[in-house]
């Protein structure tokens, strides 16, 4: 991290940590720390000396009483001008207190949602947004002051979001962002895929390793295909309720490999499936419901002609 950055950084903190700050400062830095992942990780790490430096303030203040020139001489550096200016944070130890918790405050304590395979989970957000959570998801929810964060790991979800102008809802799913303020839609991120789906309204998908521009914009019956570092995406036009379908119970495949079929069942039932090498190859299109675990698979088995064995807790299609 260069040196300029760092300095800006700690300006930053001691700007918005002021008694003077202004809503019109916190706005300020949060357009400053969306320029880019640099800018927060600079934050972030003068926010961690600030709150390290009120932990151990009783060690510090002894060694802030001034003491004779000739005892320790300290040189200034002239290229590092405000990253001096952690002298004068230090010695107000106790104003710093605050500083991180208010950010804290400011970003949204976070919550994680998790769910493990054949679990799904609705959630309710303050904001009154609502999740549905798939099997085998985990997502981190911030619902800060000027934004609604939300970062997707392997994970897919329904969300139904409720409109704040004032507080755009910012997902981070694998290396992009989806961005919207009210509006209903699917996202699915699994095996280092992104699809995203509307349903109602207007999604807007941002790749920031690509530029500050959006490289989609999708309004209800369209969706976006995505392969983690690709630096394209494939936009189509659909039918959404086939991307809804799994909070009914139901599994839309159109000309999906058996492999893949396998994997999403896999996160939904608790007795794994595997499928040989060959068979996984093949495809099929058509709804598959959801229910106990034998009959899907058995009906699997017929479509493709294979054979049922069960060993070690496993169930094998051969």
């Amino acid at each position: 991290m260069n040196e300029t950055l760092r300095d800006d950084a700690v300006a930053w903190l001691v700007r918005v940590q002021s008694d003077q700050a202004t809503a019109e400062d916190w706005a300020a830095l949060t357009a400053w720390l969306e320029v880019s992942d640099e800018h927060l990780a600079a934050f972030e790490e003068s926010e961690l000396l600030a709150a390290e430096l009120s932990e151990h303030a009783s060690q510090i203040a002894p060694a802030l009483t001034p003491a004779a020139p000739t005892v320790i001489p300290f040189r200034r550096r002239a290229s590092r001008p405000v990253w001096s200016a952690l002298v004068g944070v230090a010695a107000a130890v106790s104003a710093l207190v605050a500083g991180p918790a208010l950010w804290r405050s400011y970003q949204g304590a976070p919550e994680v949602f998790e769910t493990g395979p054949g679990q799904t989970r609705q959630i309710a957000l303050a904001d009154g947004t609502h999740i549905h959570l798939d099997a085998a998801s985990k997502l981190t929810v911030r619902l800060g002051w000027r934004a609604r964060r939300v970062e997707m790991a392997q994970a897919q979800a329904t969300f139904d979001v409720a409109k704040d102008p004032g507080r755009p809802f910012l997902i981070g799913v694998g290396d992009q962002q989806v961005r919207v303020v009210g509006t209903e839609f699917n996202i699915r991120h699994y095996d280092n895929t992104v699809q995203v789906t509307v349903r109602r309204g207007i999604v807007e998908v941002r790749q920031p390793s690509l530029g500050p521009q959006p490289v989609a914009r999708l309004v209800a019956g369209q969706a976006l295909s995505h392969v983690v570092g690709a630096t394209r995406s494939t936009q189509t036009a659909t039918d959404p309720n086939a991307a809804f379908a799994w909070t009914q119970g139901r599994l839309v495949c159109d000309d999906e490999t058996l492999g893949a079929i396998i994997a999403d069942l896999n996160r939904r039932y608790p007795t794994p499936i595997r499928v040989s090498e060959a068979a996984a190859k093949r495809r099929f299109s058509g709804v598959l419901i959801l229910g106990d675990e034998d009959v899907v698979v058995q009906r699997l088995a017929g479509y493709f002609s294979l054979s049922v064995h069960r060993s070690g807790g496993e169930i094998e299609l051969r």
